[in-house]
């Protein structure tokens, strides 16, 4: 069990309602923990907006210095956005958010808890998968990711990490940090904490707003780390001269990892649902 000092304590109530068993980790801007919900008897995942830069005060949260309460604050309400987003996407596929709720000068969200392990602890454990294994693992995740697209949304932060394989074998789409919508330029979440090996250069490097094909080109590094167990050399460094390593991959998966990663935005799968269709008629044979 975790014991940093900035998690809840264990036993620690939140809304009269959800009881702190355990955390569960630790991302960008949030602590997320194991809890008891009181009302329906079962465990949920509750998210915690604790951004670097803050401290606790008991339970309160608060920015270590006044310099930082404005961006604080603004980025608090980034993490509500976060939940908005996530409530539209009705995919069994997309992990489902439960409640919102402010407490102890931050703000929390509620989620499905999910018995399994991300796809970076899959590969760690069990090994590198063979090409029929990672490409139905590719759909899965793509048949959730076309969800956010059709409701106009970009996720803007797919990687092995945010993608978790549930104990039956199925997939869930986690962590919406960095979302947003399409053709909308918010700077709000351009600044979100992202990993460069799964990232586009134009996130970096453009002023043209954000497109579906961004989560191509993550989807795509996720499927060359489910089939070498490396991460992809990172955008920034791609652009620079710096080659991704394709020799020990299949001339199939070659030119889907050509294509879903180009550098080039207009060279990719345009949306999930077109890499979806590729993936299909170059490798099920239809």
């Amino acid at each position: 069990m975790m014991t940093i000092e900035y998690y809840l304590s264990e036993g620690t109530i939140l809304k009269k309602r959800y009881r702190v068993i355990e955390p569960l980790g630790r991302g960008g801007f949030g602590l997320t923990y194991l809890c008891s919900d009181f009302h329906k008897g079962n465990n949920v995942a509750v998210k915690e907006f604790f951004p670097r830069g803050v401290e606790r005060e008991g339970n309160n949260v608060k920015p270590v210095s006044d310099d930082l309460r404005e961006i604080y604050y603004d980025k608090l309400s980034s993490f509500s956005e976060e939940f908005t987003i996530m409530s539209r996407i009705e995919d069994g596929r997309v992990v489902k958010v439960l409640d919102l709720f402010t407490e102890n000068n931050t703000a929390y969200y509620v989620m499905e808890y999910i018995s399994g392990k991300t796809l970076k602890d899959t590969v760690k454990d069990e090994g590198v998968m063979n090409d029929a294994k990672a490409f139905e693992m590719v759909d899965s995740i793509l048949e959730g990711v076309s969800s956010i697209h059709e409701r106009g949304y970009i996720h803007g932060d797919l990687k092995p990490t945010n993608v978790m394989l549930t104990d039956d074998g199925k997939v869930k789409v986690m962590d919406f940090g960095a979302a947003c919508l399409k053709d909308v330029y918010l700077m709000n979440s351009l600044s979100k904490v992202v990993s460069l090996s799964y990232t586009c250069p134009e996130k970096f490097y453009s002023s043209s707003p954000p497109n579906y094909s961004w989560d191509v080109y993550s989807v795509g590094g996720i499927l060359y780390f489910l089939l070498s167990g490396e991460d992809p050399v990172p955008s920034t460094e791609r652009v620079k001269g710096v080659p991704l390593i394709f020799d020990t991959f299949s001339r199939r998966a070659k030119r889907i990892l050509d294509k879903s990663m180009a550098l080039v935005s207009e060279k990719r799968y345009s949306d999930a649902t077109a890499f979806r269709r590729a993936l299909k008629s170059r490798f099920f044979g239809f």
